[in-house]
């Protein structure tokens, strides 16, 4: 099927969280039990799967990538920071060759040492086809989110190269999406994923202790975690899928779990009203449209796509969703740096062109589902 490259955005979501009304300072120990939205526990043997939630819950938790984000603050633009590697810079005379320098005395849960040979094992299991850790469903998540890397190879133990395709500024982010995984534990598993999957070993400040698919997956704090700043102070982290959002809701209200996201708009004033926290952020995640673009396609008419791009009521939807949403003005909500300069105009008005352009009315009829 082939679909035109332009997209109509209608709202960019808020970020929505609810938890229990116990005070904060109540979460330095004890047990917090999560509701996700997803249908089962993230993939857990490195490269995670189920979109961001995945990598919030499984990822960043277990595991650490080379450069991170830092989501140390709520009211700003996040920036990279470095994680496994300390430093990265780019060679002046070839800009397609980095340096990274990586962090020394860093630990896999199982004990044994993590150095530039381990990101050079987890580079191949994604891409080189030929390699015995290669693992189809970790590609799946992760390949496709270093398009820019050419080659690789550790210097030595601290010091690792990655050789791009062409000079690309963006590779420190890409690098922020691949979480590194233990060699010495899939060894120890007999080479076998599936394997791993039930033990895994990664460097992060959570370590799995029990995992059941569907069900549930319970971590404990990784006391010998490199960034003592992150290592956790509660006891217990219990990860428990929940994909329909009124049994989330209900899960929440009846005490089966501490934690939520997104919770059902209509819901909203009964949880304020139980004396339970509500936090909400905004962040770029739209709902769009991809119209046909197909010869001889309706929305291949400008003032029919600007028409059904007028016909949205972003006010109306983002009262049916509670307030739990900001009518877009773009793929990015407009209160962050990236957003560029604003055309307030652009969803209020609509170009009149000559007469001899348009002989006759013409009347669209579209099926819109949400």
């Amino acid at each position: 099927m082939s679909l035109g490259r332009l997209k109509k955005t209608a709202l960019a979501t808020l970020s929505v969280a609810v938890l229990c009304s116990t005070a904060p300072a109540a979460w330095a120990a004890g047990t917090l039990r999560i509701g996700m939205t997803a249908a089962d526990i993230p993939l857990t043997t490195g490269q995670t799967d189920q979109g961001g939630e995945g990598m919030r819950f499984m990822g960043m938790t277990v595991y650490d990538t080379l450069v991170e984000w830092d989501l140390t603050s709520a009211d700003k633009p996040s920036t990279l920071i470095s994680g496994l590697a300390i430093e990265w810079s780019v060679d002046s005379a070839d800009t397609t060759k980095w340096t990274f320098k990586i962090r020394e005395g860093v630990t896999f849960h199982d004990g044994s040492p993590f150095t530039a040979r381990d990101v050079v094992w987890n580079f191949d299991k994604l891409l080189k086809e030929d390699s015995e850790q290669y693992d189809p469903r970790q590609v799946a998540q992760g390949k496709s989110c270093i398009p820019a890397v050419a080659s690789y190879k550790a210097i030595h133990d601290y010091t690792l190269e990655i050789v791009t395709k062409e000079p690309d500024a963006t590779l420190p982010y890409q690098l922020a999406w691949i979480l590194m995984s233990s060699k010495a534990n899939w060894e120890a598993h007999g080479k076998n994923w599936e394997e791993v999957a039930k033990e895994l070993s990664g460097t992060g400040p959570w370590k799995l202790t029990s995992f059941v698919p569907r069900e549930r997956a319970e971590m404990v704090p990784n006391k010998n975690y490199w960034d003592k700043t992150r290592i956790p102070k509660l006891d217990k982290l219990v990860l428990m899928p929940l994909p329909e959002p009124n049994a989330c809701t209900a899960a929440l209200m009846s005490g089966q779990v501490d934690w939520i996201e997104v919770p059902v708009p209509d819901t909203i004033p009964a949880l304020k009203g139980n004396g339970f926290n509500i936090v909400s952020n905004a962040y770029p995640h739209n709902w769009t449209w991809h119209l046909s673009r197909l010869e001889g396609s309706l929305w291949n008419g400008i003032r029919i796509r600007k028409a059904a791009n007028l016909a949205i009521d972003r006010e109306g939807l983002k009262a049916l969703l509670g307030g739990l949403a900001i009518p877009a003005k773009g793929f990015l909500p407009s209160s962050i740096q990236r957003f560029g300069k604003s055309r307030p105009s652009m969803f209020t008005t609509i170009l009149k062109p000559p007469r001899s352009c348009w002989p006759e009315p013409v009347t669209v009829r579209t099926n819109l589902c949400m």
